[in-house]
This record gives structure tokens, C-alpha cells and sequence, in this order.
């Protein structure tokens, strides 16, 4: 008889990988900041980046928060409202090493949604009356597992920063093409000259930082999926949660749009994975053993009625 069991060697080494490829990406997004600073302004530019960013990464956490919560209509869930979901949760943090309480917010919608916001010391965890209603709790577990798993591998500080990047790259590209076009005339008579390969690189960095981000994002999601299967112990919940929520999001972008198949999107502007592509990783991180499962211990077997064990007959069927 065979089963199967989380591979923890699988695990860590798919995390190893994704992590390479964040700070390779946040590496090339900084690298592309300095650089539109120090066209604009020199040092001083680089010292103001470097203020401004970590203004953004104290109190933007916060900022956001409130406008996420405000632009789903979420409201607070108190724990007599859903105490099963609480003590979930509780369990899942305490095995991620999560010392702060998450707090649990209700979104007014029939779309299976879920996200974190906050940062490290204000954790708000956002579900949807859909992702409540017609998931299962295995699979309610898992995306609970995977939104707490961005929070221990500190992916919304992570995500906020990439985010500042990418604006500010904007910004400045874009003010840098303004006091372009502004000397424009003095360009063409020729009082003015301009290197060309820092125009070249103010017009392409903020397409280059939005996929840098993008890329980021897809990574950070794998690595979620693979602290989420770590957790719970069932990947095989995690990628039946993906595969119901892509197939509603399929079908609410096809009635939208008015018609079946409609195109999908390429994966360089994907904010996640392909569903297909997480489900294909998280296949891996089972392997198969041999022999009999593991015995259940007393505590967890249900309470027998009688000596045999066996069910017995009521007025409304069977039971124990």
C-alpha cells in the first residue's frame, strides 16, 4: 500500500530557488531606481530615494491597509463570529512562528477573495463571503496557510518596497521626459547635448521595473504555495483552492466579456502564476511511500457505542 508525504528537502529547495530570484529581481529594480536617480540628481538623488523609501516602508504599510480594506468594503470579523476560523488561524501562526494576532476582515462578495495587508507588527487578513461559502474547510485551511506564509517570509514589506520602486522609477522617468520635451527646441539647434543612451533607459526603466515587479510577484506566490503545503501538510487542498477560484474568475471574466474562452493572459503581466503551473510545483513536493499509514491515535477515533464497534441502527439511519 502506498501514500503520500509533504518532501520537507523539496520544499526548502524550491524556497532556496525562489528566494535567489527575488533578490536577484529586487537587486535589478534597485539597480534601475539608482540609475534614474543619478541621471536626475546625482548623489543627492540617491539620498532622497533612499529617504523617501524608508518613509514608505514605516508608515505606508499602515496607509495601505486602510484604502485596501475601504476599496473592498471590508469589515472587521470578531471571534464570536467565526471562532473556527480564528482558532485556525491561531494554529496555522503559531506554526509559521507568527508572534502578532491576525485580525480577520469579511468582504461583501460572492468571488472567492482573499489577501493580507499590514506589515509585521498589524496583521489584516481579508476573506470573502464566496471563498467562505464554497470552499471547503481543507481548502479554506490552505489558503489561510498561504496568506500567512507571505507574512512570515515578510513578502508585504517586500512587495511594499518593490512597489515604491516602480513609482518612483515612473515619476521620474516621467519628469525626466518633461524637461526633455521642454528643451526641445534647444536641442535641435544644437546649444544643448544630451547623451542618448539615458534618454533610451528614462523611456524603457518604467516598463522594466513594472515586470521586475510582476516577476517578483509571480515568485513570491510560489514560495507561498510551498510554505502553505509545509503547514498544513496537504498540498493537494492548496491546489484544489486555486483550481476553484481560477475556475470563478474564468467565468466572471467570460460573462463580462460576452463570450467563452476568451484570451488569456500572457505570463509576463500575470501578478500570479499560472493556476496550472502552482499546481504542477505543488505535485512536487509530495513523494511516495511505501507501507501502511500511520495509526490514528485514541484521542482522534470517534467514540464507540457498544463492545462490537460496529453502527448501529437509529430511527433517522446509522451511526456510531
Amino acid at each position: 500500500m502506498a501514500y503520500y508525504r509533504i518532501d520537507p528537502d523539496r520544499v526548502a529547495a524550491n524556497r532556496r530557488r525562489n528566494i535567489m530570484h527575488a533578490a536577484l529581481l529586487v537587486g535589478s529594480m534597485t539597480a534601475l531606481l539608482a540609475a534614474v536617480g543619478w541621471f536626475m540628481a546625482g548623489p543627492a538623488g540617491l539620498i532622497l530615494i533612499a529617504f523617501f523609501a524608508g518613509t514608505t516602508l514605516t508608515i505606508g504599510p499602515r496607509i495601505s491597509q486602510r484604502i485596501m480594506l475601504q476599496i473592498y468594503s471590508a469589515r472587521p470579523l470578531v471571534r464570536r463570529e467565526v471562532p473556527m476560523i480564528y482558532d485556525l488561524v491561531d494554529a496555522l501562526r503559531e506554526r509559521a512562528e507568527i508572534a502578532t494576532p491576525v485580525k480577520l476582515y469579511y468582504i461583501p462578495s460572492r468571488l472567492m477573495l482573499a489577501f493580507t495587508v499590514g506589515g509585521q507588527d498589524s496583521i489584516g487578513m481579508a476573506l470573502s463571503d464566496g471563498l467562505l461559502r464554497k470552499l471547503s474547510g481543507r481548502e479554506i485551511s490552505g489558503v489561510l496557510a498561504h496568506e500567512l506564509s507571505h507574512v512570515a517570509h515578510h513578502d508585504l514589506t517586500l512587495m511594499a518596497l518593490a512597489d515604491f520602486v516602480t513609482k518612483v522609477t515612473r515619476t521620474l522617468a516621467m519628469l525626466a521626459l518633461i524637461l526633455l520635451a521642454i528643451n526641445l527646441p534647444y536641442l535641435i539647434e544644437g546649444n544643448v547635448a544630451i547623451p542618448w543612451p539615458p534618454i533610451v533607459l528614462l523611456m524603457v526603466a518604467p516598463l522594466l521595473s513594472l515586470l521586475l515587479q510582476l516577476g517578483l510577484s509571480r515568485a513570491r506566490e510560489y514560495d507561498a504555495d510551498a510554505g502553505a503545503a509545509l503547514l498544513t501538510g496537504d498540498p493537494e487542498a492548496i491546489a484544489s483552492a486555486l483550481q476553484k477560484m481560477e475556475a470563478q474568475q474564468r467565468r466572471y471574466w467570460e460573462t463580462l466579456v460576452g463570450r467563452e474562452g476568451s484570451a488569456d493572459q500572457p505570463s509576463l503581466l500575470r501578478t500570479h502564476p499560472r493556476t496550472q503551473d502552482r499546481v504542477d510545483v505543488l505535485a512536487q513536493y509530495t513523494r511516495r511511500e511505501e507501507g501502511a499509514l500511520p495509526e490514528l491515535p485514541p484521542e482522534v477515533l470517534p467514540p464507540l457505542d457498544g463492545a462490537d464497534g460496529r453502527p448501529k441502527r437509529r430511527f433517522h439511519g446509522f451511526r456510531f
